[in-house]
């Protein structure tokens, strides 16, 4: 008798774990919806999401915010998205962050290089001839020749942007 009735209250106490495990899981499923009416276009394809709920997400961006439209439509978004792959969408935009914070990063170094560049830093452009091969060694030092008249005629820096998206360019990088 007292087994059953710690069998009865074990499963009471389940019952109530997963009505609140439910509701934070569904609200976890709103937010990645949320996410997912943020996203470009070409992102959502990669997610290789159900017309439902690509139809859910139009349905949400065309919605003026007023009335509380937009937040009936996530709880839509939100009860759709249980019977899709949460962990490949979830995949997917780790990815799409993951090269965001990669492109960030090398812009970033090469935004570096061209300011090592640009102060005479003779061991920089050493380096880059070493580490690029293929590297046009008289485009870049005129490059760089025109970008110092610039900054020093105080100009618009039109050669110091052509040295970056020569920068860019290269592969090695």
């Amino acid at each position: 008798m007292i087994e059953q009735n710690a069998d009865e209250l074990e499963a009471s106490l389940e019952e109530e774990i997963s009505k609140t495990r439910r509701k934070k899981e569904m609200l976890a499923l709103q937010d990645l919806g949320k996410k997912l009416t943020q996203i470009p276009n070409n992102l959502l394809e990669k997610c290789k999401l159900t017309e439902t709920l690509l139809q859910a997400i139009k349905e949400y961006k065309r919605l003026p915010n007023k009335h509380g439209a937009r937040k009936r439509q996530l709880q839509f978004i939100g009860k759709v998205m249980r019977n899709v792959d949460v962990q490949w969408i979830k995949s997917v935009l780790d990815e799409d962050g993951q090269q965001a914070m990669m492109e960030k990063s090398r812009f970033q170094r090469l935004e570096k290089i061209r300011e090592q560049l640009l102060s005479d830093d003779q061991s920089t452009l050493d380096e880059l001839i070493k580490q690029c091969p293929e590297l046009d060694i008289q485009h870049i030092r005129q490059l760089i020749r025109q970008a110092s008249k610039e900054i020093q005629e105080n100009k618009p820096p039109a050669a110091s942007r052509k040295l970056f998206a020569y920068l860019r360019e290269l592969p090695n990088l």
